[in-house]
């Protein structure tokens, strides 16, 4: 068997597992937006939208951009066998993230009390219950790396996109049978997804032991090139960062301007609105370390070939979902989630094309990032973050909702742009479905 064959039949294996279990997923996050949302009302669910919008970005020192450092550096690792650096890379990842999360985590509990007279009972109570998924989902997400760098896209999944949700949905339905729904509140939803966090964490590193390589299980005497990896790590961390900001920014400037009633119709729409690029979501999982490793290999034909079916099968995912929430969103967030919701459908059409751009445009970051041009992705998504931060503030106090969505949007139009042209003047390569700039082939 060839290296072409072998390569095609990775990816095929890997990308069929990979949709089914991003299909499993995205399946599990709407039913569990759904389940929140009629439990707790627009206004609840608007305070457990706004809490783990702060929690996401209290995450961003805590990884530093380590775990797309791991995924990249475990494969260059596995692929030329240098598993005493591997050994190291992770050892000092983790140290990193205990470090980093143990910082972080006293440095809000202590603005928790000491600002606590200015928040409101609910949503002081429902920051405390969040604050411990912080180093979980930190931690989380870097076993999933390793795990993900080895090539195992499956299991890299499980802990973080099926675990999670799915015990959070199943350990509210067992309260919603216990106690009445009317007794339950936002606070409530956070401890249970801070359980549910700390069990798929367990369960998530039992996964990577039983996935260790014979050579690695053989416990090699670790190296490490901590200055290379800080130096890699840092920008790829405010590029991941960048991108928290600008996913959640739509959410925590709502909460400051407007009512929770208005954040949880938003949090509704933009959770609809995420199905459209999970395909892409989905491909970039599987591509990642192929990425780097045709790099590495200066296999510049293979690495066009597979970026290009891989926009196009992304594409072909996103296209018909976003002809959906377009001219039926307002009856798909009655039906779904109440007449209550049904407000934000101008919202919903709004944010469902700026992520049809998002698919459209193909694994930009993703491709820079697994060839060592993370400082490009980083520029990037700074600009498109300055531009969501002054949009936002321009156009959420007056038009709320639709303003929110429209400095969404018109923000991944930007950033998408910007690194598809980065992409191209680094390595030459066109990574939209159908492009007409084509130098491999």
């Amino acid at each position: 068997m060839g290296p072409a064959t072998s390569l095609r039949g990775h990816l095929v294996r890997g990308g069929l597992g990979s949709l089914a279990f991003k299909l499993g997923s995205t399946a599990l996050s709407f039913i569990l937006a759904l389940l929140l949302a009629r439990t707790l009302g627009p206004e609840g669910y608007g305070v457990y939208a706004f809490v783990l919008a702060v929690v996401s970005l209290l995450a961003i020192p805590t990884q530093l951009g380590l775990p797309e450092l791991v995924v990249r550096e475990t494969s260059k690792a596995q692929a030329t066998g240098h598993w005493g650096l591997m050994r190291g890379l992770w050892r000092w990842s983790t140290l990193a993230v205990w470090l980093f999360s143990s910082f972080v985590l006293c440095i809000a509990l202590f603005s928790l009390r000491a600002f606590a007279d200015q928040l409101t009972a609910l949503t002081h109570a429902t920051l405390v219950a969040a604050m411990w998924l912080v180093p979980l989902i930190a931690l989380g997400n870097l076993r999933g790396a390793a795990l993900q760098g080895l090539r195992h896209v499956v299991l890299s999944q499980l802990p973080e996109h099926i675990f999670r949700p799915g015990l959070l949905i199943f350990l509210w339905l067992a309260v919603l049978v216990v106690l009445p729904a009317q007794t339950l509140s936002a606070a409530t939803a956070m401890g249970i997804h801070a359980l549910a966090a700390a069990i798929a964490f367990v369960l998530g590193a039992w996964l990577l032991w039983r996935a260790l390589p014979v050579e690695l299980a053989s416990r090699p005497a670790p190296v490490y090139a901590a200055r290379a990896w800080l130096l890699s790590a840092l920008p790829l961390g405010l590029a991941a960062g960048v991108q928290v900001i600008n996913a959640q920014s739509g959410v925590l400037l709502l909460g400051l301007f407007r009512t929770d009633e208005a954040v949880g119709t938003y949090k509704v729409a933009l959770a609809v609105a995420t199905l459209i690029p999970f395909g892409l979501m989905a491909v970039n999982v599987v591509v990642m370390p192929y990425f780097a490793r045709l790099y590495a290999q200066d296999d510049r034909v293979r690495l066009q070939r597979l970026v290009t079916v891989s926009a196009r099968v992304v594409l072909g995912l996103a296209l018909p979902v976003t002809f959906v929430f377009v001219f039926y969103g307002e009856w798909f967030l009655s039906t779904a989630f109440g007449q209550d919701y049904a407000a934000g459908h101008t919202a919903l059409a709004i944010l469902a094309l700026g992520q049809l751009v998002n698919a459209g445009m193909g694994s930009v970051g993703v491709l820079l990032n697994m060839t060592g041009h993370e400082r490009d992705t980083l520029r990037g998504v700074a600009i498109a973050a300055v531009t969501d931060l002054v949009l936002g503030l321009v156009l959420i106090p007056p038009f709320g909702l639709v303003g929110a969505a429209l400095a969404t949007a018109t923000t991944l139009v930007i950033w998408n742009l910007l690194l598809r042209q980065a992409v191209w003047r680094r390595l030459r390569i066109e990574t939209m479905a159908f492009g007409s700039r084509r130098t491999y082939s």
